[in-house]
């Protein structure tokens, strides 16, 4: 039997984390468990044409081979690409392009081995922005900035998404954490505005109910 062909670990462009599901494997809709994370960066980013190029090469690959497998022109109709690992974002009122890209990883979580029979279990690497490893199982929420280390697999065919690739993925680097439940101040309707600044060094200092200022306790009478 041939040896599957090793295929090289890539970086991704930086870009904006969507659905990141990074620490805790998803047992949804596969009892074994996934990682994923949806990765969305402007079309016009480098390296992003190259990537969309190389997914749909792949893609092509895997439809080449499950045609010369086809037992007939039907079936080899069947498998037609119908998804790939990525698509371009849409507004969600107008339907209209909004310029960006969105790629898919994902990565199995559990599983038993083929060659040995023992059951075996994996999660991605994380790295902070200094590439150094993070320990623990950090918040990462949706609008987090990173990359993503990945492999580029075509994959067989399936009467769902016919032949097609998948992003396979390896490992994640943290530029800018977003946890959950953090919002923006756009996210409000807030704008930029001359005015107060606020600085890391207000956090650290005393509370501006202080000395004759101290803002009175609930147990304390108050004069009007």
């Amino acid at each position: 039997m041939a040896k599957a062909p090793q295929r090289p670990t890539l970086t991704s462009p930086k870009g904006a984390f969507k659905f990141p599901k990074l620490t805790v494997a998803d047992t949804k809709f596969k009892e074994e468990g996934e990682y994923s994370v949806k990765l969305v960066v402007s079309a016009d980013t480098p390296g992003v044409a190259q990537l969309i190029s190389k997914c749909d090469d792949a893609a092509a690959e895997s439809l080449k081979e499950a045609k010369a497998n086809a037992k007939n022109a039907a079936e080899a109709k069947k498998w037609e690409t119908k998804y790939l690992p990525y698509a371009q974002v849409e507004d969600e009122e107008t339907g209209e392009p909004t310029g960006e890209v969105e790629f898919k990883f994902t990565m199995k979580a559990s599983g038993v081995s083929k060659k040995t029979g023992k059951p075996w279990a994996r999660k991605p690497a994380l790295f902070d922005a200094k590439g150094s490893p993070i320990k623990g199982e950090p918040d990462i929420g949706g609008g987090t900035i990173g990359k993503i280390s990945f492999q580029i697999i075509p994959y067989a065919p399936t009467t769902v998404v016919g032949a097609s690739a998948k992003l396979a993925l390896e490992a994640v680097q943290i530029i800018e954490l977003k946890q959950f439940g953090d919002k923006s101040a756009s996210s409000y309707g807030f704008g930029e505005e001359e005015g107060y600044e606020y600085t890391k060094d207000e956090d650290e200092g005393d509370s501006p109910f202080s000395g004759d200022d101290a803002a009175p306790s609930d147990d304390e009478p108050v004069d009007f």
